[in-house]
């Protein structure tokens, strides 16, 4: 990752080198594994979490394997060497202060990696770990967010497939309030005929009693009517004469 930086850095701070510059990207796509579908629909490839190896700080090792079975050990040194030289001998590439720059530049940055590289990386995994905790943390409260919504969606379920026993209750119920309902009413009926029967009783009852009576009445008045003054007196004598007897019988009879 770092000789990929340096790459860039020399291209921009030395014009001359670009196409040098534009060499080691060719170079390194080489090795990479070419598609046969349709881009958009190509897999992204996984960024690596480490950088790959380099050799002398700057050059990766890729370049070094994909050179090797062609030219041997040598050949990438042998390689890179000529086309120093080619590129100063056919002034493609001019020495000049910006070259005493570029150097100054790489070596600025070689001795920067080599000193404080590791300690950079070590902060820079610490904010990666702070990262990846922060979003390991949210992923997990999305799962146990998820993982929760399935639960409910699952007991929701559960009473949805047993809703047919609530269904049988409702029905009980209704049954039951109709049945109640219908001795309600029908008890309303029976204290109602009932009360029309007691009605038709006392009714009944009470003209009775007013016959009796009228004929107790009549049968009296008439009674009363059919007696003369003759036979009151008759009967007064009758009843005073009685009394006397009564009286001498009990003035007769000794005391206990």
């Amino acid at each position: 990752m770092l000789s990929r930086i340096v790459l860039s850095t020399v291209a921009t701070a030395a014009p001359g080198v670009k196409h040098a510059a534009r060499l080691g990207p060719g170079v390194l796509q080489a090795t990479r594994i070419f598609h046969t579908g349709q881009p958009s629909q190509a897999p992204v490839p996984p960024l690596p979490e480490y950088g790959g190896k380099v050799r002398h700080g700057l050059i990766p090792e890729e370049f070094f394997q994909f050179l090797y079975p062609k030219t041997g050990v040598t050949g990438p040194y042998m390689l890179g060497t000529g086309l120093i030289l080619y590129f100063l001998s056919k002034e493609i590439y001019v020495v000049t202060p910006e070259t005493i720059s570029a150097v100054s530049t790489i070596g600025l940055l070689v001795y920067v990696v080599k000193k404080y590289g590791a300690s950079i990386g070590e902060f820079a995994d610490k904010l990666n770990e702070q990262k990846i905790a922060q979003l390991e943390e949210a992923k997990q409260a999305s799962m146990k967010y998820i993982q929760d919504a399935i639960n409910l969606e699952k007991s929701q379920q559960a009473l949805v497939q047993k809703r047919h026993y609530l269904f049988d209750v409702q029905r009980n119920n209704i049954a039951m309030a109709l049945e109640v309902t219908y001795r309600e009413r029908l008890h309303r009926v029976y204290r109602e005929v009932k009360n029309r029967l007691d009605y038709q009783i006392s009714v009944q009852n009470m003209m009775r009693r007013k016959e009796q009576e009228h004929m107790i009445n009549w049968v009296e008045k008439h009674v009363v009517q059919s007696i003369s003054a003759q036979q009151e007196k008759e009967t007064i004598a009758k009843c005073i004469a009685d009394l006397k007897l009564l009286a001498k019988k009990a003035q007769a009879q000794p005391v206990m």
